[in-house]
């Protein structure tokens, strides 16, 4: 990973973070397209980072992450399971992550969760924030990915978020214990433009162009 991201990461996450919060400064996230092999890209994280398991097309899911969990326990990261809360709790998970639709669609969701797992959302407008930060403090995310902050890969042609858009988010965030982190085509090259923001970790897909 480039040392100038790594280092930007570690700033933001040493001034932004939720106090005692359970988010490192660089996560990553897998994808079945852009990431098939998320092993390579595991083992170059720096030591306790966070992975965020999301092949939800993979023909064996569960052995997959089963490998995985292995793999980041033997590292000394923390991994979440996407959007499937009885995986996660098969394989002893730090957590679950989901995506934007279930709080529109099933926000009962977030009650079932038990006690003890790390648990984030996709959040990709300032309604979805206001809506995930009205949940009750008990089964509020401890963390939103906040996307895109940049143009990315994984959605050409989609429109970024406004920078001031993020830092609202952002503070909103911050102003109800939730870790906000930054998602979406960061890379050595524009990291920068974040150096002022209200992150606190960053996230990507390998960091592509890092």
């Amino acid at each position: 990973m480039d040392a100038s991201l790594l280092k930007q990461a570690h700033q933001l996450n040493l001034r932004n973070c939720v106090t005692n919060g359970p988010f490192p400064p660089v996560i990553l996230m897998t994808d079945d397209h852009r990431l098939p092999d998320p092993v390579a890209a595991i083992t170059k994280l720096p030591r306790h980072s966070m992975v965020v398991f999301r092949h939800y097309d993979h023909p064996d899911r569960a052995s997959l992450a089963a490998k995985l969990r292995s793999q980041c326990r033997r590292l000394g990261h923390r991994m979440l399971i996407a959007n499937d809360v009885a995986l996660a709790l098969t394989l002893g998970a730090d957590g679950v992550h989901l995506p934007e639709y279930r709080i529109w669609q099933s926000p009962s969701i977030y009650r079932q969760i038990p006690d003890g797992l790390i648990v984030t959302s996709a959040c990709h407008s300032m309604t979805t924030a206001r809506k995930l930060c009205l949940l009750p403090a008990n089964i509020r995310p401890d963390g939103l990915f906040i996307s895109p902050v940049f143009a990315t890969q994984s959605h050409p042609g989609a429109s970024t978020m406004p920078f001031g858009v993020v830092q609202r988010i952002a503070h909103i965030c911050a102003h109800h214990a939730i870790s906000p982190i930054g998602l979406g085509g960061i890379n050595r090259k524009n990291v920068g433009k974040l150096r002022g923001s209200a992150l606190a970790s960053l996230a990507g897909i390998g960091f592509s162009g890092a």
